[in-house]
């Protein structure tokens, strides 16, 4: 009897689970009810215990449930279909509301990093960035979270694209020299930062995100230098982005074996 309970518990569990897909990422308790004509009280009770297994995560902004990074061990077809961006996004919503500042996902592309998700908290400056937008990957923080992990091969065809440019040999010194010191400053402290050398009047910090073949893409802070000084950054707000880099890393299946 106790076993055809707990099964049909562990039947239920699964049912809660595969109620999240891509069209619905984020659901509330009452939604789940509705969706498995699971019992209230089951439904309560079984999703308290899938986030407190972090198979499910609670968004308190919106009050509904996510997927969580555990799910992707027991590997779930819907889980594969997930964009980076749609399980990035309620980890980006989280740590907005925790810095009150706009955050971005980002990803490489040859010698470019592009903006694929943002969310915006108005300011009194806005910086000209939407969904596509593109910067350099050598001289801004969120290219810098990203070059710093690179696999080797990768990373020395990324470099002789920028060594191609002209106007990157300053950034980056004639033999990559400059750069190489900032990369290992990075991999040291775990983040990187802007100090406005991409463009006067931006300061940033940003942090990389891997997925189970190493890293994927970067998520990035910008700030007003007068709002938020460089050491102001590092202090309050790194601890911060680095956490977030891991929960949307543990999310994209990457396991730290250190």
């Amino acid at each position: 009897m106790k076993q055809s309970k707990r099964a049909n518990s562990n039947i239920k569990g699964v049912l809660i689970l595969e109620c999240f897909s891509p069209n619905r990422p984020h659901l509330s308790q009452s939604e789940i009810q509705k969706i498995t004509n699971i019992s209230k009280s089951t439904v309560f009770r079984l999703v308290k215990t899938l986030t407190d297994l972090n198979y499910l995560k609670y968004d308190p902004g919106n009050k509904k449930y996510f997927l969580g990074p555990k799910v992707l061990s027991l590997g779930f077809s819907v889980l594969q279909s997930l964009e980076v961006r749609e399980i990035a996004r309620p980890y980006l919503e989280k740590l907005s509301r925790e810095c009150n500042k706009s955050v971005n996902l980002l990803m490489l592309d040859g010698i470019e990093m592009v903006f694929v998700e943002r969310i915006r908290v108005p300011g009194p400056r806005d910086y000209n960035v939407s969904i596509g937008s593109r910067i350099a990957v050598y001289n801004t923080a969120a290219g810098r979270a990203v070059l710093a992990y690179l696999e080797q091969e990768k990373f020395c065809a990324v470099i002789r694209e920028i060594q191609g440019a002209p106007s990157a040999v300053r950034h980056i010194g004639q033999n990559g020299e400059r750069l190489f010191q900032i990369l290992s400053k990075v991999k040291r402290e775990g983040f990187a930062t802007n100090d406005e050398e991409s463009a006067k009047g931006l300061r940033a910090i940003a942090v990389p995100i891997f997925s189970s073949e190493g890293v994927a893409c970067a998520i990035d802070l910008i700030v007003a230098p007068e709002e938020v000084s460089l050491k102001e950054l590092r202090r309050d707000y790194a601890p911060k982005l680095v956490e977030t880099g891991k929960e949307i890393s543990e999310a994209m299946g990457y396991r730290d074996n250190e």
